[in-house]
Formats: C-alpha cells, sequence, structure tokens
C-alpha cells in the first residue's frame, strides 16, 4: 500500500533499521499513544498517520497474525472512520475481527470491538442488514460473557439505539439508549458527568426529536453538549457535533434563528477541527443550508447550498472510487435525498439563478449516478488494455450470474452458498477497484453540469430535467420543471403540479383530454416558443406515462408539434457516442413458452404470440437485405440461454418479442415468483429481479408443480438483473417488443427495470412500453420501424414514422402511445 510505504519513509528518523525489536515495539506504543491523542482531538490526519506506523511495525516484528496487529488495525479503522474514510474502516475492521477469531475464538474482546466497529462503518455506507446482524452479535456476546449490567453491554446498547433511530424504529431506540444511560450512571467511573453518558443522552434527544418532542430533544442535547464542553473542550469534534444537533432540534420546533446560531457554531468548528473535506463537515452545511432556508434567509441559504453541494459531491466521488457496487449502492442510499429532494425543493421555495443552477445540477448529477459509474469505470478498463483488470472484471460478472442463479433457486435446492460465493466477489471486486484506480479519472463525465449541455443546445432547443419532491409543509408531493436554452444565464424553474392535482385526472384520459397537458406541458408554453425540439427527463409518475403524446385543447399530440427527445438524463447530450461499425443483429418471436393457452391477443400472460413470430420474421428479413449479419430465434429454440449466449458478441440491433413482466416487490409471491426474492441481495438487485422478459420454458417455471422439468441454468425467466450482468457494449438499439417492458421501480436513480438492466449491459437506445399492448398494432409498429431503420431513416426519424403509420390504422392511443423510445438522440 503506496500511503505506508509515503509514511514509513517520512518517519525513518524516528523508525531506524538497527533498532531492536524491543526497541520498535516500544516506539510503536509511543506512536499508539500518540495517534489516540489525535484521534480523541478530531486531529484525525495525523492519527492514521501515526496508527498505519504503529501497525505496520507490529506486522514486521510479530507477524500478520498477532493481536497487537489486530488491536492496531482496530485502532486504524476507528481513526478512518471518524475522518469518513469509510472504506478503509471496514477494510481495516474485518482484518482485525478475522485476526481476533482465529487467535483467541470470538468471545474476546477484541472480536467484540471489531464487529461492533466493524457494524457502525457498514452503517454509515448504508448497509443496514450487516450493520444490525453484526451489532446483534456483538450483543449476544457480550451478554453471554459480562452479562446485562456491564460497561461493555452499555456501549454495545448505546450503539445499537444509534442505529435503530435512524433506521426509524424508535421505540427499540428508546429502550436501548434507556438501558445504557442506566448502566452508565452505575459505572463508578463512568457517572453523570462522562462523554459516554452525554453521548447517550444526545442520542435519546434524537430519537425524541425524529417523534415530535422537541422540548424533551433540546433538553437532553443541552445537557448532553455541556459534559462535552467541560470534558472535552470547545474544540473538540464531539462538541462540534453536539451543537450540531441541538442546533436540528431547534429548527424542527420552528426557532430558526437559535438553530443559525448553533449551527453557524457547530459548522466553523468542524471546518477548522475536521476540515473541508470531512463528511461532518460537509452535513453541518446541508443543516445550515436548511436552517437558513426555512427562516427565509435566501441569500445565505444560497451560500451554504452551493457550499454543500460542492463538500458532498467531493466525497462521493471520492468514496465511490473505492467502493465495490453494491458498496455504492448502500452508500448512495444515504445521501441520494439531498439531490433528489431538497435542493428541487429550495428552489422551488426560492427560485433564482443559483437555486435553480444547483437543483438541475444536483439532478443531472444524480440521476443514473449509480449506472454511470460502474460504466465510466468500465470504460477506463477496457481502454487501459490491461488483460488482468479485464480478465477479473469478467470473472466478477461470471460470479454474479452464477449467483443470480443460484438466488433462482429455492434455498433448499442451492448446491452452493450464496454467502460464501458472495464473499468471493466482493474480494474480487475490491481488488479490481483498487486496481483501476491507477487507471485515470472516472469523473469527468459525472461531473456534467448545466453549462456543459447548454452548449450542446441549439438555438431551437430546449432541455428540460423534472423533478419531484414532499412538500412538508403542503404535505404532499410536488412537480417541478428545470428548463435550459441556448442563451439563459442559468436554468430557469417551473411550477407544474401537486400529485393531488394528478389525482384527480382518470388515467383513460390521459392520452384523450388535455387535462394532464395542461399539467405537464402548459406551464411550460412561453419557453416553448420558437423551440423545435424539447429533451426531457422524466421523474416520478413520467416514468410510467408517455407524457410526450399528450395531446392540448386543439387535440394536437406534444410530440407532433416538437420533437419530444426522451433522456434518461439531459446529460446525454453533453455525451459523444460511439457508433458501433458491425452490422450484427439478432431477433426473437413466435417463442413457445411450454403448456401454452390459446392466444389472447395481449401480451402480458404466458400464450404464444402469432404476431410475434410474423413480426420477428419480417424484422429478420429486413435487416438481412441491408447486409446485417442476423441471428433469427422463435419456438422452442428462443431460450434464456440462446440470449446470454449473444453477451460480448458486438450486437448493433437487438429485437425481442415476447411478454415481458413488471411486479412490485410485494406482489413478487403472489404472482409465483417468489424464488427471485432473497435478502441477501441488494436493493438494486432486488428491484431488478422484479422485471424481466420470458423466453422458451418459462410456463414450467411458473408452474411449481413442474419445476423439476427445468433444463438446469434455464427457466425460461430472464430478469433485468440478469441481463445487467451481460456484455452488450456497443448495443446501438434495442427494441422491446413486448409488454410493460418500460415499468420498474421508480427511484431517484431512475426506473430500475428492463431499461435500468439493458443500460448496465451497454445498450444505448431503446424502444420499449408502458403498459399491455395489442399483438397485431405491436406488429405494425415495429415493422414499419425496420422498414424505415433499414430504408436509411435515423431510430427516431423512423421511429416516428411508425407512429404515425399506426396512428392513421386506428387513432386510439392505446394502440400505440405505450411505446416510447429512450436516449434515441438521432
Amino acid at each position: 500500500m503506496k500511503h505506508i510505504l509515503l509514511i514509513l519513509f517520512l518517519l525513518l528518523p524516528v523508525m531506524t533499521f538497527g533498532q531492536s525489536n524491543r526497541a520498535m515495539l516500544s516506539n510503536a506504543k509511543r506512536l499508539e499513544a500518540l495517534a489516540e491523542k489525535n484521534n480523541d482531538n478530531g486531529n484525525y490526519a495525523e492519527a492514521i498517520r501515526l496508527e498505519t506506523v504503529a501497525a505496520e511495525t507490529y506486522k514486521n516484528v510479530l507477524g500478520n497474525e498477532h493481536t497487537k496487529y489486530a488491536d492496531a488495525l482496530r485502532r486504524l479503522a476507528q481513526c478512518h472512520y471518524a475522518y469518513g474514510n469509510y472504506t478503509e474502516g471496514i477494510d481495516f475492521c474485518t482484518m482485525a475481527a478475522e485476526i481476533y477469531k482465529n487467535a483467541q475464538g470470538e468471545e474476546c474482546l477484541g472480536y467484540v470491538k471489531a464487529i461492533s466497529n466493524l457494524a457502525g462503518c457498514y452503517f454509515y455506507v448504508g448497509n443496514y442488514n450487516e450493520a444490525f446482524r453484526l451489532e446483534s452479535k456483538a450483543i449476544e456476546i457480550i451478554k453471554k460473557k459480562w452479562g446485562d449490567k456491564h460497561l461493555y453491554y452499555a456501549l454495545s446498547m448505546s450503539h445499537f439505539g444509534c442505529m435503530n433511530d435512524a433506521a426509524g424504529n424508535y421505540n427499540e431506540a428508546i429502550e436501548q439508549l434507556s438501558i445504557a444511560i442506566e448502566i452508565y450512571k452505575k459505572v463508578w467511573f463512568i457517572g453523570e458527568k462522562h462523554p459516554l453518558y452525554a453521548s447517550a443522552l444526545m442520542e435519546l434527544g434524537m430519537v425524541y426529536s425524529a417523534t415530535g418532542n422537541y422540548d424533551e430533544a433540546i433538553r437532553l442535547g443541552t445537557i448532553g453538549t455541556e459534559i462535552f464542553r467541560k470534558k472535552l473542550g470547545e474544540q473538540h469534534p464531539q462538541y462540534a457535533h453536539a451543537l450540531d444537533d441541538i442546533a436540528c432540534h431547534n429548527a424542527k420546533s420552528g426557532n430558526y434563528a437559535e438553530a443559525i446560531r448553533l449551527g453557524i457554531l457547530g459548522t466553523n468548528l468542524r471546518k477548522d477541527i475536521l476540515g473541508k473535506k470531512n463528511p461532518d463537515y460537509a452535513e453541518s452545511l446541508r443543516h445550515l443550508a436548511s436552517f437558513y432556508l426555512s427562516a427565509k434567509e435566501y441569500s445565505e441559504a444560497e451560500v451554504f447550498f452551493s457550499k454543500g453541494y460542492e463538500c458532498t459531491n467531493s466525497f462521493i466521488l471520492k468514496n465511490f472510487s473505492s467502493m465495490t457496487n453494491r458498496e455504492r449502492s448502500d452508500f448512495w442510499h444515504t445521501l441520494s435525498g439531498f439531490y433528489s429532494a431538497e435542493l428541487p425543493y429550495a428552489a422551488y421555495k426560492h427560485s433564482d439563478s443559483a437555486f435553480n443552477t444547483l437543483a438541475y445540477n444536483g439532478q443531472v448529477f444524480s440521476k443514473g449516478l449509480l449506472l454511470n459509474t460502474e460504466l465510466e469505470i468500465q470504460k477506463l478498463i477496457e481502454k487501459s488494455g490491461d488483460t488482468t483488470l479485464a480478465m477479473r472484471y469478467q470473472r466478477i460478472k461470471n460470479n454474479r450470474s452464477m449467483l443470480d442463479a443460484l438466488y433462482q433457486l429455492p434455498p433448499k435446492g442451492r448446491k452452493t452458498n450464496p454467502d460464501s460465493l458472495l464473499k468471493i466477489i466482493d474480494k474480487e471486486e475490491r481488488l479490481l477497484v483498487e486496481s483501476s484506480k491507477e487507471l485515470g479519472d472516472y469523473t469527468k463525465n459525472l461531473s456534467i453540469d448545466f453549462k456543459d449541455i447548454q452548449k450542446n443546445l441549439k438555438d431551437n432547443d430546449l432541455a428540460i430535467e423534472f423533478a419531484n419532491f414532499k412538500d412538508t409543509a403542503l404535505k404532499q408531493e410536488i412537480y417541478i420543471a428545470l428548463v435550459l436554452k441556448k442563451g439563459m444565464t442559468a436554468p430557469e424553474l417551473v411550477k407544474l403540479f401537486t400529485f393531488d392535482e394528478f389525482l384527480r385526472i382518470n388515467s383513460d384520459e390521459y392520452y384523450k383530454t388535455p387535462n394532464l397537458y395542461n399539467l405537464v406541458w402548459k406551464p411550460l408554453e412561453k419557453y416553448l416558443d420558437g423551440v423545435e425540439n424539447v429533451y426531457f427527463s422524466p421523474c416520478g409518475k413520467f416514468y410510467t406515462i408517455g407524457i410526450e403524446y399528450l395531446p392540448d385543447e386543439s387535440g394536437i399530440i406534444f410530440a407532433e408539434k416538437f420533437g419530444a427527445y426522451r433522456l434518461s438524463s439531459t446529460r446525454e447530450l453533453a455525451l459523444s457516442i460511439e457508433i458501433n461499425p458491425n452490422k450484427k443483429a439478432a431477433t426473437y418471436g413466435g417463442i413457445k413458452y411450454g403448456g401454452d393457452k390459446a392466444n389472447d391477443g395481449k401480451r402480458g400472460v404466458a400464450t404464444y404470440l402469432k404476431g410475434s413470430k410474423i413480426e420477428s420474421d419480417t424484422v429478420a428479413k429486413l435487416l438481412l437485405s441491408n447486409k446485417y449479419e442476423v441471428i433469427a430465434l422463435s419456438d422452442t429454440l428462443a431460450t434464456e440461454e440462446s440470449f446470454k449466449n449473444l453477451s460480448g458478441s458486438g450486437l448493433k440491433i437487438l429485437h425481442i418479442g415476447t411478454h415481458g413482466f413488471y411486479y412490485a416487490a410485494e406482489n413478487l409471491e403472489n404472482a409465483g415468483f417468489s424464488f427471485f426474492s432473497d435478502k441477501q441481495q441488494s436493493e438494486e438487485d432486488k428491484a431488478l429481479s422484479c422485471s424481466g422478459l420470458l423466453f422458451a420454458g418459462a410456463n414450467f417455471a411458473l408452474d411449481t408443480e413442474n419445476r423439476s422439468a427445468l433444463p438446469e441454468g434455464d427457466d425460461g425467466i430472464l430478469t433485468a438483473k440478469e441481463i445487467s450482468r451481460l456484455d452488450f457494449q456497443g448495443l446501438d438499439l434495442v427494441v422491446l417488443s413486448a409488454c410493460q417492458t418500460g415499468l420498474g421501480e421508480v427511484t431517484g436513480e431512475g426506473v430500475f427495470g428492463l431499461q435500468r438492466g439493458f443500460k448496465k449491459a451497454g445498450a444505448q437506445t431503446i424502444i420499449m412500453s408502458l403498459w399491455e399492448v395489442d399483438d397485431y398494432a405491436t406488429r405494425l409498429l415495429m415493422t414499419e420501424f425496420f422498414k424505415g431503420l433499414t430504408l436509411g431513416k435515423s431510430k427516431r426519424e423512423a421511429f416516428l414514422a411508425a407512429l404515425d403509420f399506426v396512428k392513421a390504422k386506428n387513432s386510439d392511443p392505446k394502440y400505440w402511445a405505450a411505446f416510447v423510445m429512450v436516449d434515441g438522440k438521432e
């Protein structure tokens, strides 16, 4: 590790090679004492520096299996954790726990401390399941060995109480923190004036604040803060943290003046003690910004929102570079609300250039951040030419696919333990992350802002980032539009509607009356004057509604008046796309699902689709006539396995005519898909398991009695999660000629469904549906689309022409308005 080598080099005058082992150990102990002092005083960078040298000394002298080395690793983890280096904290704590376990067993104090510290690290990066598991284990060991009246028990209960508070389990939190407080009172060297007692009081105050008892929260917080001041001094991070907590209580109670006063003190202290790159400082900035906003002191609010935005962005990207995909997902969950809700809300409350810029940039940064981070790192690996890294990356993808297959089996039918495979994947990915750091900057395309997008707009273009958030005063959801044109000095905000107004419109009216148009597009009319092309990124309900097809008062749909481009994010406008030169395509249709029932003309149940066979055959012929190399699969050959075999084949076009599905997570079991859910999966993976496509033999998988007839590794049900594991780099166009292929779990990141799965695999443009579609109308649309495409029209031109063709045959929107094109810029 380079940083360790650097520190050792810097401390050569302190640690000479001629020292005896005894002298070196003595020196390490002295460095530990200095590290502890610096850590207690909040000088975490220096504490890390000193503790690293001490740890390396113990390792060199005593070996890497000695508990002294484990002690140093655990303390080093604490320093990193306090400094905001959570992944380092996790790594060092994990190493320490393993050494303690091997040397002294799981009931030794060192192991208990290590897993409790590890629980804290996991909690702060958003991995709540692992945090609760580890802390529960620590409590169980302590209770068994030392009893439930011991100081160790109080420490762990206090820790657990903090976690339950943050998780919203307030009754459990109050009970656990009260137990800790009572034990602290009775331990003679702790008592009611000790920082540990103060910490428990502060956390109990946080619980009361969350449940609306602000007076009690302020009372407890004030007592705790005073203890910190007297025992630790006013230049200690704990005191600064306490000030921030009381400031939040006062803000919730409506006392904004006091919240601001305390917030300023806490923010300045954190800056001085911890530095401008510390996450606690970023947290204080965000809090102070919200205090000023609530007090309607907008100029000050802008200053702190801007500082908080810059600091938080930097902190996120720094941590992302050393995290695995799963860790990024958990970590992002703890901070995403700042971008998806707080910044748009601030602009909504006071729309001006500064707030609007932050809100727009926040939407661009946050939409698809996890997806884009993964893709950018993958690009670095591919461009590096490093075969070792490339092989490791592919091995990780293969192991993920194996893990997916395990999760799809009932627990009793799994021959391999998924947890063991998950550990292997995490270890491999950690090595990949560490190695890829040297390849270059992956953040360039993640840092695109409104100015980068504006440079790519023409005079007659309009870019829109839609956003939705909860207005706490109105107690309902608000929808806004953040608009950008060529000559603007900053984006501008347009208030659209409340969710109550939206609910008053029946879904049957969306495409037949101007009611929804008047909520979505009419407020934007002044910005649409002279505009030809509208590039918009949806949010919330707009992911499930074809808002580009809404009719105005004259019955003219929006997409007939303007070029309406649906984008995953307007950041797409600032990205260049590499064109795949390979003329390779694959088509699917006329699939035999097994035990087929009569075709009812709808694509939503596992019935044979006559139209899809005619459609896919026609598409294949059209592509062949355009000199494409085509893989055409149908009947029982159109298997899930055949689809997976397309991974890495360099396809340019993929057409799939089949059934699609989407179920909310809570409805999976009722739908017969219970074997897709597993508690060990990440939230993203669980969501991606809720949508997918059906291939040959799928009906056997849906029939629990006949599941034994399935070929191994191919159940005919391809989830979006499985698609995300494949390699479709260069896939310019995916046409999902199936029902509900555009649906999924809506998040601030976008839709976690088939769209997400194909995007993670590398696809660019996706045509998909938002509801059950008519078989015949779909065949007409798809045939006409590929006719246009093979005649030289762009993807977009061909798509619009196909829509017009179907509309001319039947103007009822249910036959054509389900299909949308995403990220088809040309």
